[in-house]
């Protein structure tokens, strides 16, 4: 058994935010208050009050939700470009199709993804993988409810029993597909009114010489936040399960996506303009991206953990035998290690294993929060520290200005304000304690000795990113202060 088929993602998930403003990350990577990116994987949602009331200001991040993706940030990031070309390198080195599910926020799509997938990486990898093309064979289908149609092959001029048997167009070069993509694919695309069911299949032959048949399916979905039966059908993927989700063309179509027994690469891209007007379309997003992942890890857990029994039946069944064998030449043998880590593993139930997930995701989502609030706590602080620096070298170049008197310069200075508590304290006294809770919650659980462990190390990831930004911040209050001193 591979080890890589347990621990490999075939099914990704990618969150791009789009503006066609922006061309470099900014510096911080806070969006506004709605989307907080923490790093290239993950982010804090802000959650509306319910009532419709704005939130506390002492506890902003009681109202954050903690999101995961395989990768999320600017379009033009290198690690969200490198998942549509990772997508095409396992298709032209080990010869497998794959699928694109992008979800867009508008029907007018602009065709540069597609000519810098289909075109200039395609032509990368034919270069460096030393492959000749022979042909390119599309298709356009337009996705309705209980209705396909080929918007490439004219219905009255092909009978109704030959169209399966078409491809819409050929083409012989990559040039010509990009002629293709810039001139012809919007004025086909305004003929539709579903979901976009491209394909693309490359034909093209190796050094051996041997001929080989690649297809990329890329499905542009429309309208995706307001589909409940696009949801549910995510949240049946792990199990594969038919009943209860509504049936309907384009589920049909995305069912070959998401096999988890022999995966074929897939991609879902689900895109975010950063336009402030379009704040509610990015949570409904967000949240069927958050399903979607979810559901594919899941189902990749669950195949995972049905690979491990497997793998593990094998062990002990050659464990058995090989202690079967060497016991009769042997008066007293080793205790079997093996043997004892798999009856160890055994003990873990499918419960078990989502027991363990929902406690590591809710002590993920707490820690990220009391990172957080580190942070802005000792921020505050140390800009703090400078103000009053700032103020205390003030006060003293005064001094030095004025003439000495029998108060040694005391009388001259302002009382200074009573401390006034900072709400980031507050906050970060908060979040320590629900750490603190959530610690002692889980001393109590069924995991407790591995919760344990897991905790253990949170706490020193989080001692060592508090000494690391005490050092940052104490060298920038270095600089700050020369730079005042000097000017």
């Amino acid at each position: 058994m591979n080890s890589n088929s347990l621990t490999k993602r075939h099914h990704r998930v990618m969150v791009a935010l789009t503006d066609p403003k922006r061309r470099t990350y900014p510096e911080d990577s806070s969006l506004g208050e709605e989307i907080k990116l923490l790093d290239k994987k993950a982010i804090l949602l802000r959650i509306p009050n319910a009532l419709g009331k704005s939130a506390p200001v002492m506890k902003p991040p009681r109202y954050y939700r903690h999101m995961e993706f395989d990768a999320i940030g600017y379009d033009f990031e290198s690690h969200i470009r490198s998942e549509l070309t990772d997508l095409m390198t396992q298709m032209f080195r080990y010869h497998r199709h794959g699928n694109l599910l992008r979800f867009p926020p508008q029907r007018n799509l602009n065709p540069t993804l597609l000519t810098r997938l289909l075109v200039t990486e395609v032509d990368k990898l034919l270069q460096d993988l030393r492959l000749r093309l022979k042909a390119i064979n599309v298709d356009y289908f337009d996705v309705r409810k209980f209705d396909m149609i080929n918007l490439l092959l004219d219905p009255k001029a092909v009978p109704q029993h030959r169209r399966g048997l078409l491809c819409g167009k050929s083409f012989y070069s990559t040039k010509d597909l990009y002629h293709w993509l810039v001139n012809d694919l919007t004025t086909v695309r305004g003929r539709g009114i579903g979901d976009d069911y491209l394909e693309f299949e490359f034909v093209y032959r190796d050094i051996q010489p041997r001929q080989h048949k690649v297809r990329l399916s890329v499905f542009h979905i429309f309208n995706s936040e307001e589909r409940p039966d696009l949801a549910e059908f995510l949240k049946s993927v792990p199990h594969g399960r038919q009943g209860g989700v509504s049936t309907t063309l384009l589920n049909d179509c995305l069912k070959e996506s998401f096999d988890f027994k022999s995966p074929t690469p897939a991609l879902m891209m689900f895109e975010l303009p950063m336009i402030p007007e379009l704040c509610e379309y990015r949570r409904k997003v967000l949240k069927l991206a958050d399903i979607a992942y979810s559901s594919l890890e899941k189902g990749r857990q669950l195949t995972a953990n049905i690979e491990m029994r497997y793998s593990s039946q094998i062990s002990l069944s050659l464990s058995s035998e090989n202690l079967h064998n060497t016991s009769r030449c042997s008066v007293r043998s080793v205790p079997n290690l093996s043997m004892a880590l798999w009856r160890r593993n055994a003990k873990l139930s499918d419960a078990d294993y989502n027991g363990l997930a929902a406690w590591y995701k809710r002590i993920d989502g707490k820690f990220t929060q009391l990172k957080l609030g580190m942070e802005q706590h000792f921020v505050n602080l140390f800009q703090r520290k400078a103000l009053d620096l700032r103020r205390e070298l003030k006060s003293i170049n005064r001094d030095l200005g004025l003439a000495r008197d029998e108060s040694g310069g005391d009388a001259s200075r302002s009382p200074s304000n009573p401390v006034v508590p900072e709400p980031s304290d507050e906050i970060y006294n908060e979040l320590q304690r629900d750490f603190k809770k959530l610690e002692q919650d889980a001393q109590k659980s069924a995991y407790a000795s591995t919760l344990k462990v897991y905790i253990s190390t949170k706490k020193y990831e989080l001692s060592e990113a508090e000494k690391a930004l005490k050092q940052r911040e104490i060298e920038n209050l270095r600089v700050r202060l020369v730079q005042y001193i000097s000017s």
